[in-house]
């Protein structure tokens, strides 16, 4: 089985209803291919030289893929924007409101995917998956978990070093408050992904399940979970009350343990590029923040 063999193998549409109106905020449907979208947002912020924050956008879409999502550029010309340039990005003019465009504002996404190298077309049915955070959440090698963790703990020399940030003496926040928000921000909410996972992966039984943060109850079965991995891992919840960064703080929150797989399609074709196999087209939606790379690990695994 292979899946993104090529970007065109892994189309994701945005399903978001924009408010339009009048405002300072204009929108924009950025379509891309080879590029993650925090890619193309840092190159436009600095096209436009305004501040990475003056560009909103629900989610960060995968770099190997063909993908359709929105952004908003806060008080910038249209003219401008639309001088902006990159191979395989396109930037369309939607309109324009008070809102900056946010995670709360996407519904969930459309997929089409390519299964490839299938040595069998068998039948194939599914209406939910299991909500973990896939591998794309935690990096290569699972490289944003141990930095999150050495935020969380105050291990800034660790964290520096896994980053290969350079540092003046031992001023390790100084190098690393040079780096986005958002970019820090993920380090935390991967290693919080990555504690969700193996208390997920000991329940079936419950709607939700918390992302751990310092203000997070903990109770019942879960929390005996957590209690005891927090204790295994060598941290407490305080550990996300960041007292020496504390934009990067984490309250904590809640995830569903499934995920709805709604209007689920599939054929299957000779495979051009594996002779004598079969390929799968996939069409579906998912809500937000779940991963269309666990729907096709639950079909073909």
């Amino acid at each position: 089985m292979q899946i993104k063999t090529v970007p065109e193998d892994f189309v994701v549409t945005e399903i978001a209803q924009l408010p339009l109106g009048k405002g300072k905020h204009d929108y924009y449907l950025l379509q891309k291919k080879g590029w993650t979208t925090l890619d193309v947002i840092k190159k436009l912020a600095h096209f436009l030289q305004i501040p990475l924050k003056d560009i909103g956008y629900a989610g960060n879409k995968d770099k190997q893929a063909v993908t359709s999502q929105y952004i908003s550029v806060f008080h910038s010309s249209r003219k401008k924007v639309e001088q902006f340039s990159l191979p395989d990005v396109t930037l369309t003019y939607q309109g324009s409101g008070e809102k900056r465009i946010t995670l709360g504002m996407l519904n969930g996404n459309q997929f089409t995917l390519v299964v490839r190298d299938l040595d069998e077309r068998k039948a194939l049915s599914i209406t939910k998956i299991k909500n973990y955070f896939d591998e794309q959440r935690f990096g290569v090698e699972k490289h944003n978990v141990p930095v999150g963790k050495a935020l969380a703990e105050g291990r800034f020399q660790d964290a520096c070093n896994f980053l290969e940030l350079l540092h003046e003496g031992k001023d390790y926040l100084k190098a690393l408050r040079k780096l986005p928000k958002k970019l820090l921000r993920l380090y935390i909410s991967s290693y919080q992904s990555y504690l969700w996972n193996i208390v997920a992966a000991q329940v079936d039984d419950v709607e939700t399940i918390p992302l751990v943060g310092f203000l997070t109850e903990l109770e019942g079965e879960i929390g005996k979970l957590y209690a005891a991995l927090l204790k295994k891992e060598g941290i407490t919840q305080e550990n996300f009350l960041m007292r020496s960064l504390p934009e990067l703080s984490a309250e904590g929150s809640e995830r569903a343990l499934y995920a709805d797989v709604k209007h689920f399609s599939y054929t299957y074709e000779e495979d051009e590029l594996h002779p004598l196999k079969y390929k799968c087209l996939l069409h579906f939606e998912l809500p937000k923040g779940a991963y269309a790379t666990m729907v096709v690990k639950q079909l073909f695994s």
